[in-house]
């Protein structure tokens, strides 16, 4: 559904890469201290790699999209961070 945002978190430990192998979406990051930028993923043999601790949001889906997400990681919900302000708050306790 083009209405429709996924994501809106970010992971102490996994690191993922984006592939659309069908249609396009876009994806938001975020590092928390103040810059961000968007991609549009539309090509099945490009990838997106997103390191930890980044904050991502995933829109803007074509009607035949379908994206894959790798990880290096099993899923684990102890290190997701899903309120923004908290990871703010994380990444720049860190700075």
């Amino acid at each position: 559904d083009a209405n429709v945002v996924r994501g809106r978190h970010a992971n102490r430990k996994s690191e993922f890469v984006f592939i659309n192998v069908a249609g396009q979406s876009k994806v938001r990051v975020d590092d928390g201290r103040g810059n961000e930028a968007v991609f549009s993923i539309n090509r099945p043999h490009t990838g997106l790699y997103m390191p930890k601790m980044m904050w991502k949001e995933m829109y803007d889906f074509s009607p035949d999209s379908v994206l894959l997400v790798l990880s290096n990681e099993a899923y684990d919900p102890d290190e997701y961070i899903r309120d923004y302000d908290a990871f703010v708050r994380e990444v720049n306790a860190d700075a």
